[in-house]
């Protein structure tokens, strides 16, 4: 067991508990069918939960060798880091650069794309730590690409596979999607900077890896996360240039067992940056004994901070595990937070389709794409029957 076991009582007696679906640093735990009905062949691993499986299921190759990232930065950087993939930023953009959908196409984010997919994963070595991604990536669809990439990073404690699902909706929409295993876990050294600059190696991974490079416009990125992983998302994007828009799931600023202030710093008090930033999150698990998701340190906090545009979806009854593929699987880590009065599949139904949206607007760049953010199909399905309440600038 790695990292420093100096925590109180209470402590211990709140955190043990949450080995949901099991600790360490592998992504492949369990395996489940994660394709597009009707279009996609692929495969998956994760957890049940969302759509209807509609094919066979079997692990994503592992590849024998492992790509080594640089050392973690220490805080933000005015520069892009470079990777060593071929060059896809010439390939397929629009006037401001981002990578543009065929005449100006517009998906519908709540459903599966039009893009068939497939899956495969990896190690890579980062600062001494091994760490597992997994890719979900377009095989055939209405363009090949090179495609934006969008990282995911997981929850404290909470395995990558509980994500699976914005992976392949969002690789069905035409997206190279790396779900990166960081080492946020209990048992594990507690440096979020560290955690952030995992997270970027996935950008690095692509670019260098045969199958994905050519289709990976890692330029041209995003990064979605949970909970701590919606923390180390958005100091990812302030670390690294190729990040062009984040939106996150109920990021949590907390710096709890933190060494210092170097190795989990207060993002929210770093911002603004110039980027998109979207925050979709709860207010259930805002106060009480041991908060899931305190008042001081919740997506509110983010998006005050946050400059235009921002994107704050405050999801009324979900609490901060409703962002889960499948809250039934997660055990008692679960049960810790506030009861939800929201089912888990209509949570996880809009937070897909907000993530896909919110990348369909600002790294592919297609405007059609703000009727399901804050326009009529979003007033229609979750402004009007009481789901959302929305706030931008």
């Amino acid at each position: 067991m790695r990292g420093r076991m100096q925590r109180s009582v209470i402590t211990l007696f709140f955190v043990l508990p949450l080995a949901c679906n099991g600790g360490g640093t592998s992504s492949d735990t369990g395996t489940e069918t994660g394709t597009s009905p009707g279009t996609s062949t692929g495969t998956t691993t994760g957890s049940t939960g969302g759509d209807t499986p509609t094919t066979g299921t079997t692990s994503p190759p592992i590849t024998t060798t492992t790509a080594t990232a640089s050392e973690p930065t220490s805080g933000p950087t005015s520069t892009s880091a470079t990777s060593d993939g071929p060059d896809t930023t010439a390939t397929a953009t629009t006037d401001d650069g981002t990578t543009g959908e065929p005449a100006g196409d517009v998906y519908d984010p709540d459903e599966d794309g039009p893009w068939q997919y497939d899956d495969l994963a990896g190690e890579i070595e980062v600062g001494g730590e091994t760490i597992g991604v997994t890719a979900h990536y377009p095989t055939r669809g209405p363009e090949e690409g090179p495609y934006p990439v969008v990282l995911l990073a997981h929850g404290f404690n909470l395995p990558p596979t509980q994500y699976t699902n914005y992976a392949t909706r969002l690789a069905s929409h035409g997206y190279v999607v790396v779900n990166v295993d960081h080492a946020g876990y209990l048992f594990g050294p507690v440096d979020h900077v560290a955690n952030a600059n995992q997270l970027l190696a996935g950008l690095d991974w692509a670019a260098g890896h045969p199958e994905l490079g050519p289709i990976s416009d890692v330029d041209n990125a995003g990064a979605t996360g949970h909970s701590l992983g919606g923390k180390i998302s958005v100091l990812a994007a302030m670390y690294d240039a190729r990040i062009k828009a984040a939106i996150t799931l109920d990021p949590v600023d907390g710096a709890n067992m933190c060494p210092n202030m170097q190795a989990c710093p207060d993002a929210s008090g770093l911002l603004p940056i110039a980027i998109p930033l979207g925050f979709l999150g709860e207010t259930l698990d805002t106060a009480g004994f041991m908060a899931c998701a305190p008042a001081a340190e919740n997506f509110t906090t983010f998006y005050a901070e946050a400059g235009a545009p921002a994107l704050q979806v405050t999801v009324n009854g979900a609490n901060h595990m409703s962002f889960l593929d499948d809250v039934a699987s997660c055990g008692i880590t679960c049960s810790f937070c506030q009861m939800p009065t929201l089912e888990n599949a209509v949570v996880n139904d809009l937070a897909r389709a907000y993530v896909v949206a919110y990348y369909g607007r600002y790294l592919r760049g297609n405007a059609g794409y703000d009727t399901y953010l804050t326009g009529a199909a979003a007033q229609q399905r979750y402004v009007d029957p009481g789901l959302v309440t929305l706030a931008e600038k």
